[in-house]
């Protein structure tokens, strides 16, 4: 009579400690799987996040380059010592609004406003922001401001967007 042997291999499989090592290594195999899902996951959230973040960087920026004022007439009035800029919108983009203005002299800061300054239409009303092709005005007025008569001076403005814009006038 012939003894039929069974391969190893088939030996394996019927064993228990096969069985339990191809477990532990499916269970393995999972948990990386796993673990570079979560890895894929956290790292296309927080790219995303970095690209939202630039495109409103780079959006500001692209309206801070479209924006534009030009001085049209500065005057300074020595009794109440205040001093009037009638500014143009003449950038291409809406709604410019001051939120600083500065004088100074021979680049010495003599006067500044950071909290804000009201702009007013040409009609005297206050506006928030001056549109394409608007002009407006605003008045600096402070005891401090006291300007010497034939002297030149800067005057500065910084909108909202970050603009820096500035003119030299006499008073």
């Amino acid at each position: 009579m012939v003894k039929v042997t069974q391969p190893k291999s088939l030996k394996r499989l019927k064993s228990k400690h096969a069985v339990s090592a191809v477990i532990s290594n499916m269970i393995l195999l999972a948990a990386v799987i796993a673990a570079g899902f979560v890895a894929l996951t956290w790292t296309v959230s927080t790219s995303s996040a970095y690209v939202a973040q630039y495109g409103a960087s780079t959006g500001s920026s692209i309206e801070q380059l479209r924006e534009r004022v030009a001085f049209e007439y500065v005057f300074y009035d020595n009794n109440s010592k205040s001093l009037t800029a009638y500014i143009l919108n003449c950038g291409k983009i809406d709604n410019v609004s001051i939120v600083a203005a500065y004088v100074s002299y021979q680049s010495n800061l003599i006067y500044k406003k950071p909290d804000g300054v009201t702009l007013y239409s040409l009609s005297t009303t206050s506006v928030a922001g001056l549109n394409i092709g608007k002009e407006g005005n605003f008045t600096l007025s402070s005891p401090l401001l006291n300007l010497s008569s034939g002297s030149s001076y800067m005057i500065q403005i910084l909108t909202r967007r970050g603009s820096l814009f500035e003119n030299v006038f006499t008073a």
